[in-house]
């Protein structure tokens, strides 16, 4: 379709189309992976045009980022408030939205961006404090939440067998990730 025969769109719909076209591309490719090109093309407007409605791609992949924070968050909120009942709702999510996972991990990679760093850093002492109001959990327990989180997140992500966040399965990581004749 050219440029002069595409269908315009409300500027709303049309940014949504953006940020769901760059979801997949940054939860695919990180931010230095990703051209904004290949965004575009997803959507079937022109690179000018992304960059008019979101200025960079850095932008672009902190709207992403946000949206992903702000989607376990509304998760969080919808769930039992207790820590086991916000950690089944996180992996009932990860298991239904794979790319939320994926790009909250790519903020995590692209944290030597001092701009990717803070907002990032900001939306985990953001998930922090919710964790804590919703649950009442002590610094540490909110601390072991998170840290059986990663492993929940990177376990679901690349389909380990037997999925767990428990000891034993953290005694499973540890055993496979040594080096040979290495006693965990």
């Amino acid at each position: 379709m050219s440029e002069s025969t595409r269908v315009r769109k409300p500027a709303t719909e049309r940014r949504a189309e953006i940020v769901r076209a760059a979801d997949a591309e940054f939860a695919a490719n990180g931010l230095a992976g990703t051209r904004l090109e290949a965004i575009a093309a997803r959507v079937g407007i022109s690179h000018p045009r992304v960059v008019q409605m979101f200025g960079s791609k850095r932008s672009l992949f902190l709207t992403v980022v946000h949206a992903a924070f702000d989607r376990i968050e509304t998760t969080f909120a919808e769930a039992e408030p207790t820590l086991s009942g916000l950690g089944d709702a996180y992996l009932r999510l990860l298991q239904s939205e794979r790319t939320v996972g994926l790009v909250m991990l790519q903020g995590y990679a692209a944290a030597a961006d001092e701009m990717v760093r803070e907002a990032v850093r900001q939306r985990q002492l953001q998930l922090q404090e919710v964790i804590t109001r919703l649950t009442g959990a002590d610094a540490m327990q909110v601390r072991t939440f998170f840290a059986t989180g990663l492993v929940l997140t990177v376990s679901t992500l690349l389909d380990l067998p037997e999925r767990r966040a428990d000891l034993a399965w953290g005694e499973w990581i540890l055993r496979h990730g040594a080096p040979p004749g290495h006693n965990t």
